[in-house]
């Protein structure tokens, strides 16, 4: 079970930021956790990234706009 840095509720997609329980000497204190799944809703997984390639994934969004996907505005009432 993870350990979390910050009081919240874990919902699909949220960035949730956890400790790293068993750190080697060389690995990151903690990474930033995120529950996906595919459009179809199956083949649900939970990802670990350090905080810099959320930071390089940010950079990259913000050069390749026309790349990014929409939510339409029902989902985004429900989120």
């Amino acid at each position: 079970m993870a350990n979390l840095i910050d009081k919240v509720k874990i919902k699909p997609g949220r960035l949730i930021r956890v400790y790293n329980t068993q750190k080697k000497k060389s690995e990151n204190d903690g990474y930033v956790s995120v529950w996906v799944e595919d459009a179809n809703g199956k083949n649900e997984r939970c990802l670990l990234f350090t905080e810099n390639e959320i930071k390089r994934a940010e950079s990259r969004s913000k050069k390749n706009i026309e790349d990014l996907t929409n939510k339409d505005l029902l989902t985004d009432l429900i989120d």
